[in-house]
C-alpha cells in the first residue's frame, strides 16, 4: 500500500491566479451572448440517464474517456487526444454553451497547496489547448480543487486513480448563469489568455533603447580658467585721463593764470 503522507508543496506562484476561499465575489469577465438564430433548443447532452433540467441539475458534460498528464507536471500526454477532440466538437457544435469550467484535481499525495497549484495548472492546459483550436478564451474557465473533492478512497490505488481527473461543467447558457453559484468556492482560478495573448508573453516586442553619448573621460587635466564674458558694449580700449582730472593733480598756484607784470616767484 502506498503512503499518504504529506510532502511540503512548492510556495504559490502568483502570475496570472486567484485563490478563492469562501470569496463572494465570483464575477467573471463579460461574454457575448450568441444571436437568436444560433440558438438551439436546449438537449440532455449528459450521459444516456442525465436529464436537462432547467432549474438547476447535473452540470457535468460526460466525455468517455480520461485526460492523462505527465507524472507531476501539466503537460497533456497523447493518449488524451480523443477525450478533448469531443470535448472541442461539443463546444463548436453547442454555441449555446456561452461558458464552459474546466475543473482540475488530484489525489491527495503531496501537499494540499501543492495538489491545487498542480490541478489548477493542468485545467489551464486543456483550457489552452481548446483556445489554440479556436475556442472563444472567455468561454472557458479554469479552476484547480487539488484533493478537495475525491470521488475514491485514497488510501487504495485504484481511488487514487479515480481522483486525479479532469471535469467539465456548464456554467453558463445562452449568456445566462447555469448551476450552483457557489462552483467556485475553494478553488484556485488561473486566468485564460488569448492565442495572441501567450503568443506575447512567450515572444515581448523588442523595445529599442537610445544609445547614450559615448563618455570621454578627463583625467587629470586641468582646463584654463577663461575670462569672463563682456558685457554689451563693453570695449577693449582704456580711456585716457580727462584733461580736468589732469589739471586736478596740479599745485593750485599753478593752475591759477598769472596777472600780468607780477614778478615770478624765487
Amino acid at each position: 500500500m502506498e503512503s499518504n503522507r504529506k510532502v511540503p508543496g512548492a510556495p504559490l506562484f502568483a502570475t496570472l491566479a486567484l485563490t478563492l476561499m469562501g470569496c463572494a465575489d465570483h464575477k467573471l469577465p463579460p461574454n457575448p451572448v450568441p444571436t437568436p438564430e444560433l440558438r438551439r433548443p436546449v438537449p440532455g447532452w449528459f450521459d444516456p440517464n442525465a436529464a436537462w433540467n432547467p432549474n438547476g441539475g447535473d452540470t457535468r458534460v460526460y466525455i468517455e474517456g480520461k485526460i492523462v498528464f505527465d507524472t507531476a507536471k501539466a503537460t497533456i500526454r497523447p493518449e488524451s487526444n480523443a477525450v478533448l477532440e469531443k470535448l472541442l466538437t461539443f463546444l463548436k457544435d453547442r454555441p449555446d454553451v456561452t461558458r464552459l469550467r474546466i475543473e482540475g484535481h488530484t489525489d491527495s499525495r503531496a501537499s494540499d497547496e501543492y495538489n491545487q497549484q498542480l490541478s489548477a495548472k493542468r485545467a489551464l492546459a486543456v483550457a489552452d489547448w481548446l483556445v489554440d483550436r479556436g475556442i472563444e478564451h472567455l468561454r472557458v474557465v479554469a479552476v484547480g480543487f487539488g484533493e478537495k473533492k475525491p470521488i475514491g478512497p485514497n488510501d487504495e490505488s485504484a481511488g487514487r486513480s479515480e481522483n486525479r481527473r479532469t471535469e467539465f461543467h456548464v456554467m453558463e447558457v445562452n449568456g445566462r448563469p447555469y448551476g450552483p453559484n457557489n462552483v467556485l468556492d475553494g478553488g484556485m482560478v488561473l486566468t485564460v489568455l488569448s492565442a495572441e495573448e501567450r503568443e506575447r508573453l512567450r515572444n515581448p516586442p523588442k523595445v529599442d533603447m537610445a544609445k547614450p553619448e559615448k563618455f570621454v573621460p578627463t583625467g587629470d587635466v586641468i582646463d584654463k580658467a577663461k575670462p569672463a564674458p563682456k558685457k554689451p558694449g563693453e570695449s577693449d580700449v582704456v580711456d585716457a585721463p580727462s584733461s580736468d582730472a589732469a589739471d586736478a593733480g596740479k599745485a593750485p598756484e599753478d593752475a591759477a593764470p598769472k596777472a600780468p607784470g607780477t614778478p615770478p616767484k624765487k
